[in-house]
């Protein structure tokens, strides 16, 4: 991991963190599964009641009691490592804490913001995953449900990468440049909501420039978006060339830094609205 950077955070807006309660429980319950398993030997080996049955339920039940120990055990451990991590919101970026390492990502240099649903609610496609990174030569650092004020915390960060990144990302698009996005397409997205396996993910690039779209290598230009309503694309974007064939259909968190693509392609479809105003005024 990197050290913190010295340079401006900005001011601190939240620090959050994973609870305890769960592994604490399990940690009990394992503990008492083990207590009872040795209650049953003892009594299998060192008492005098009398039994009619078979010696081997008793070594059954010990060793069931043993095995339902040792997975809370395990389980705990499990839950351990996905808990172990705290973060710190800042105004212009993000620190990972991990006992006495620091990992902090500008806003500005996160090119990917991997929004993502798990668990029970993954089907109804609730968002309750956040993963983030600089870009594909780096392993994404990602939030699990289980960190206490997930909402709040991804709500703050969407809004602080979207502040932070959409003014270099419209300064490189007005310099002539583009800018790329990367995207999974809907099947790999209910893949991934079904086998959890989120990370292991063939993305495909979606370039933004001043006038046009490239989608895996076909480009459409912005003009024949000039009609589509962007408000529309909250659950499901789809991109169609001049000739009406469909280029891109997917989930709108399909995309990554979905927030920052929706208003990058609402400042660039508004422009030349807002130049023509301006030329009707003078």
């Amino acid at each position: 991991m990197q050290s913190t950077p010295p340079i401006a955070t900005g001011n601190l807006l939240g620090t959050y963190g994973y609870g305890k309660a769960l592994i604490i429980s399990m940690l009990i319950l394992g503990s008492i599964f083990f207590g009872l398993a040795a209650f049953v030997g003892y009594l299998s080996v060192a008492s005098d009641l009398q039994f009619n049955g078979p010696k081997q339920i008793f070594y059954f039940t010990v060793a069931l009691l043993a095995v339902l120990g040792l997975s809370m055990f395990a389980l705990a451990l499990w839950q351990t490592k996905l808990r172990k991590a705290r973060y710190e919101v800042y105004e212009k970026g993000i620190c990972q804490i991990i006992g006495s390492e620091r990992d902090y990502v500008p806003f500005s240099e996160m090119n990917d913001l991997y929004l993502f649903a798990s668990g029970q609610t993954a089907f109804a496609g609730l968002t309750n995953n956040l993963a983030y990174r600089r870009n594909a030569s780096e392993p994404f650092r990602r939030v699990n449900p289980h960190l206490k004020g997930l909402f709040a915390f991804i709500e703050q960060v969407r809004d602080q990468h979207l502040n932070e990144r959409l003014p270099a990302v419209y300064a490189t698009l007005q310099n002539g440049g583009g800018v790329q996005f990367n995207y999974l397409d809907t099947k790999q997205v209910w893949g991934k909501r079904i086998s959890g396996d989120f990370f292991n993910a063939t993305t495909r690039a979606l370039t933004v420039t001043r006038d046009s779209l490239e989608i895996d290598g076909r480009k459409v230009s912005l003009n024949s978006l000039g009609n589509v309503d962007l408000n529309q694309w909250t659950e499901l974007v789809v991109i169609k060339d001049e000739s009406g064939q469909t280029l891109l259909s997917t989930v709108g968190n399909g995309i990554m830094s979905f927030d920052l693509f929706l208003n990058t392609l609402h400042n660039l479809l508004d422009a030349p609205q807002a130049q023509a105003d301006n030329a009707v005024t003078a």
